[in-house]
């Protein structure tokens, strides 16, 4: 190990790897690591030690999993778990620089982190957001009170940066405190190309509209839902395909999928695979994203980089970095949802909207890697 090395912490993923929202990011970071600082893989076990993986760890997630199916990822999580098998303690001369790119809820890895920078290691964040905090009322019950271990471990961080500028003064104006000094970190969007979606051009046989993103009572799928229902009420024989983990909170959609099991109009996709999503997305007539509270917004934002509109909350994050070729609303509720998809089944309405989404470019994930990277290289 020499002083270039940057260790990374992977706790979360190797035990739960998924491939959506913050997992999504740290598996383009690894993906587009610029260099010349050597990244090396490790974890917080259960009692609290900062043990080595082995590198074949960043092989793994960084490969492309266009299967997308229950097998394929329960193979990478066993062989993930084999590899966290075989690691070691780092030791502590090797140590000189950790970065935390998750999101945690476990003292244990709090703790960790504390004791690691006390030890004179600089120990690097990147944030996401702070709704769990903020806005408490969207989460379940008691999950505030398990992010508390995260906003203790964040004491830990000499540098951060962040995923938005809303999150940086949310830091700031919120959460920082006795660590201020901290809020004049780097904004570092996130890549818009990830779908791996060529530039799309507009048709009038594009009728459907896609949601992608976890199914849960945050996301306002229930108001998307209802939105569709009120358009197919009044006779618009429009398709709606939904797809994205489907959490067991969500009781209202999961109640409305059963209702209209079986209907053409209505197609939901349980963890559909990136090839699956953008063969989908070939068909799209735009992006429907429902939620009006993220940390950024990625859904609206790819489209974006494919040429594909979007309908979503003026409020995102990300609506701050789409310049034109989406429409952002004020309120993502049924009757605003409604209103704007009838807007986009005119033809000659959408193709206008296509054409200011044509002259949109946006930054890659390869932008946002070399970006993160040189930030952690300089600190």
């Amino acid at each position: 190990m020499t002083a270039a090395t940057i260790h990374l912490d992977l706790s979360e993923i190797v035990a739960t790897p998924l491939r959506t929202g913050i997992q999504r990011v740290e598996r383009e970071a690894i993906r587009h690591w610029p260099g010349p600082a050597r990244l090396q893989p490790c974890c917080v076990d259960a009692t609290g030690q900062l043990l080595l993986l082995p590198d074949a760890v960043l092989d793994i997630l960084c490969a492309v999993d266009d299967e997308g199916t229950a097998e394929s990822r329960e193979a990478e999580r066993q062989a993930l778990q084999a590899l966290v098998a075989t690691a070691t303690p780092v030791a502590t001369h090797d140590l000189t620089r950790l970065l935390n790119l998750e999101l945690f809820f476990g003292a244990t890895r709090a703790e960790a982190h504390l004791r690691i920078a006390k030890s004179g290691v600089r120990v690097l964040w990147y944030l996401y957001d702070f709704l769990p905090f903020l806005r408490p009322e969207l989460f379940p019950q008691g999950a505030t009170r398990g992010c508390n271990y995260f906003l203790r471990g964040l004491r830990s961080a000499g540098r951060v940066a962040f995923l938005s500028q809303q999150t940086k003064y949310d830091y700031a104006a919120r959460i920082a405190r006795s660590q201020a000094a901290n809020a004049t970190g780097p904004v570092i969007g996130p890549g818009a190309d990830g779908l791996g979606l060529e530039r799309q051009a507009f048709s009038s046989n594009r009728r459907d509209f896609v949601s992608i993103g976890t199914v849960e009572p945050r996301k306002n799928t229930i108001g998307l839902l209802r939105g569709f229902e009120a358009l197919w009420q009044r006779g618009h024989n429009v398709r709606l395909v939904i797809g994205g983990r489907l959490s067991p909170d969500a009781a209202e959609a999961l109640e409305f999928f059963e209702r209209y099991a079986g209907d053409p109009r209505l197609v939901v996709l349980e963890q559909p695979s990136d090839e699956l999503v953008r063969r989908f997305l070939r068909e799209a007539r735009a992006v429907v994203m429902p939620s009006e509270a993220e940390g950024f917004g990625l859904p609206p934002y790819e489209a974006l980089h494919a040429g594909i509109p979007a309908v979503a909350s003026m409020h995102l994050p990300s609506a701050a970095a789409i310049p034109r070729g989406t429409l952002l609303l004020a309120r993502m509720d049924p009757i605003s949802i409604a209103a704007a998809v009838e807007s986009l089944l005119n033809d000659e309405t959408a193709a206008s909207v296509w054409d200011d989404a044509a002259s949109v470019r946006l930054p890659t994930w390869a932008d946002f890697g070399r970006v993160l990277g040189d930030w952690a290289q300089a600190c």
